[in-house]
């Protein structure tokens, strides 16, 4: 008997018995998981069998016809596994994996301000009102109570046709100040690379992704002892902006070296943009009266010719004992001391500041992403080269962990050089630049214990900028304390409660800008207090 007729019997007998072929699907087998596996489950097929009992079909016939339902089986046969750890993990064969993670900070703040904000504000972060690109200090007249969700992310990683080939795409829904263009809670790209991990000793990573420059910003916040980064911290970025930036990094994995590297050549201007994007739209100056010419508007005037410049970073981390990561507490316990040593440069040339009143839209997002990084003050100087240096020091040790950095960056406008001059947003006149801010300079210490280890961490840590030499009086200064609580003891589901005494300075004020020296209570000091309250779920 022909192969055909043996399936038509088959098919035939089936449909006697169970009168469809969806409710045999049932019978033949089912998904299963065993040892953490889906798998597909079969008996001896009841069809074949009634054939062979009945004498319709041979043994030859019936053996024949089980290898081919095997056959089909084994091609049907799942070759996948999910599970939960860390997040939700699919694995398909040997050569993809996806692993899907949800951070959620839902926060509760309240800040109290001395009398000085309600005069004169923080002059050197403006904030932006409505469609007219206008700044004034950010004042506060009354005490603040909020809720807000500072951050939602979500995060696609794995590895797809080989291991060592991997990918990081993620998306954050976070809450900022300062981000009128992009609305608070919409979404945007945060990280989206490929990465080759064929060679340890030099992996690649290559798209938007972090800046390897500075520990504070290279850990990752769902790992810090504190709700949010300190100023100093954040002015620091080697990108001015922000923590990740769009470009292509070659580094060592420091789980496997004691001497680790890390090199990378970076958009320079932080996530989603370009340095076309840092556009200039204003007047053209009368080179003999040095006058506006109301009549000619241009577009990238001063800076179109600076857009091929780009940033250059580098890490060298020395592991002294141990391997300490990048997390903040000694949520492990350590039972042997876990230390680690680094120093860090980072070059950014042409960076586009020429002023502060500019109405691009591109542009007005990249201004107020320099805000919210605390470099407002630089808004108005020029075009600026940045040299920055850095240098941490991380340990723990039996729950106790113990990080501090310090900063210096070289603040250079290219005035003189380029003929790119800041403009007054109040007279018709080019003028150069009005306050020479000279180099920035900070530094900061954090020590944290836990005092029931893998739960309850107690952590404080004080931290000072000085963002510009050339000028008096506006020192940052801030003290924070902690106290934060895993429920199960990661960082995936915890509690974290922490105080913030902040202190800046007011003297000074960036270029381009409104004279506050003339406004009462210039040169006090501008303090507020501020007490988080904050969940976080790390799925």
């Amino acid at each position: 008997m022909r192969l055909s007729a043996v399936f038509f019997l088959i098919m035939s007998g089936l449909t006697l018995l169970t009168g469809t072929t969806r409710a045999l699907a049932v019978e033949e087998g089912q998904l299963v998981k065993k040892d953490g596996k889906w798998e597909y489950y079969s008996g001896e097929d009841p069809g074949l069998k009634y054939l062979y009992l009945k004498g319709l079909i041979t043994q030859e016939e019936y053996d024949k016809g089980l290898r081919v339902i095997e056959t089909k089986e084994r091609l049907s046969k799942p070759n996948f596994n999910i599970d939960v750890n860390n997040g939700l993990n699919i694995r398909v064969g040997e050569k993809f994996f996806l692993k899907l993670r949800l951070l959620t900070q839902v926060r509760y703040s309240y800040s109290t301000y001395n009398n000085a904000w309600g005069t004169i504000g923080d002059s050197r972060n403006p904030e932006i009102l409505g469609g007219q690109v206008e700044f004034r200090a950010v004042r506060n007249q009354n005490d603040s109570s909020t809720f807000t969700v500072p951050r939602t992310r979500l995060q696609f990683l794995g590895y797809a046709f080989d291991p060592d080939l991997r990918y990081n795409i993620s998306l954050a829904m976070d809450q900022t100040p300062f981000n009128q263009e992009g609305g608070n809670g919409r979404v945007a790209l945060l990280d989206a690379y490929i990465a080759s991990w064929h060679l340890p000793i030099a992996t690649v990573q290559l798209g938007q992704q972090r800046v390897w420059f500075n520990r504070a910003l290279v850990s990752s916040v769902a790992t810090s002892s504190f709700a949010d980064n300190m100023i100093v911290q954040r002015v620091f970025a080697a990108n001015q902006v922000n923590s990740r930036d769009i470009g292509i990094s070659i580094l060592s994995d420091e789980d496997q070296y004691k001497l680790n590297y890390a090199i990378g050549i970076w958009n320079g201007t932080g996530t989603n943009l370009t340095r076309e994007g840092t556009a200039v739209s204003q007047y053209l100056p009368n080179t003999a009266t040095n006058a506006f010419n109301g009549n000619a508007r241009t577009y990238n005037y001063d800076t179109r010719f600076l857009t091929g410049e780009m940033m250059y970073t580098a890490r060298v981390l020395y592991k002294i004992s141990g391997n300490p990561g990048y997390g903040q507490g000694d949520i492990l316990n350590s039972r042997t001391p876990q230390a680690a040593v680094a120093f860090g440069y980072a070059y950014n040339p042409a960076q586009n500041y020429l002023s502060s009143i500019r109405s691009d839209i591109v542009d007005r997002a990249y201004r107020q992403a320099i805000v919210n990084s605390f470099n407002g003050r630089l808004l108005g100087g020029g075009i600026y080269d940045f040299q920055t240096y850095e240098t941490d020091f991380i340990a723990k040790y039996q729950g106790y962990a113990l990080q501090a950095e310090g900063y210096y960056r070289h603040q250079r406008v290219r005035n003189s050089l380029d003929s790119t001059v800041p403009f007054s947003p109040s007279t018709a006149i080019v003028q150069g630049p009005p306050v020479d801010l000279g180099q920035a300079w900070g530094w900061y210490a954090q020590v944290g214990k836990y005092i029931i280890p893998r739960k309850l961490e107690v952590a404080v840590r004080y931290g000072v900028l000085d963002p510009s030499t050339k000028q008096k009086h506006d020192l940052t200064k801030e003290f924070g304390a902690s106290i934060n609580y895993s429920f199960d003891g990661t960082y995936n589901n915890r509690l974290i409660i922490d105080y913030s005494n902040i202190t800046q300075g007011s003297g000074g004020r960036a270029p381009d800008r409104y004279p506050f020296e003339s406004l009462p209570g210039f040169g006090q000091n501008l303090i507020e207090n501020r007490i988080n309250v904050q969940y976080q779920l790390y799925f």
